[in-house]
């Protein structure tokens, strides 16, 4: 698969992450996870970006916020199983973002945010 078609299958998942129905934004949360297991590493770069744009905007509906979350849990999981993972700029740059959100006003955002810090922890403690 080109460059250009992982990004039009990302496309798709932009969207739906932002969905206001929890079927859609899951949906997106798969598609992303078939696009960023094939994507190359200026694609992932990119993905990555926008995933912390996502998770750092602070005008984003909760549903938009956990959608960013599940998707940094996709490329945290999938970063924990490569080899340069520990010099990963997006790790950190999440982690913060995710700290942050632990004090969401939305509940459903803090229990994303919270199982987000515990694939972080499990993502460190295996390195």
């Amino acid at each position: 698969m080109t460059s250009i078609d992982v990004m039009d299958e990302v496309s798709g998942w932009k969207e739906l992450l932002r969905s206001g129905k929890k079927l859609e934004r899951e949906g997106g949360v798969e598609l992303l996870r078939n696009a960023y297991a094939i994507a190359e590493t200026s694609d992932k770069t990119r993905i990555e970006q926008y995933v912390l744009d996502m998770l750092r905007s602070a005008d984003k509906r909760w549903e938009e916020k956990q959608g960013a979350l599940l998707a940094a849990k996709v490329i945290l999981t999938e970063k924990s199983q490569s080899e340069d993972a520990a010099s990963c700029e997006f790790v950190s740059d999440v982690k913060l973002n995710v700290v942050m959100l632990l004090e969401h006003s939305e509940y459903t955002v803090r229990i994303t945010a919270g199982k987000s810090v515990l694939v972080y922890t499990l993502f460190w403690v295996k390195l």
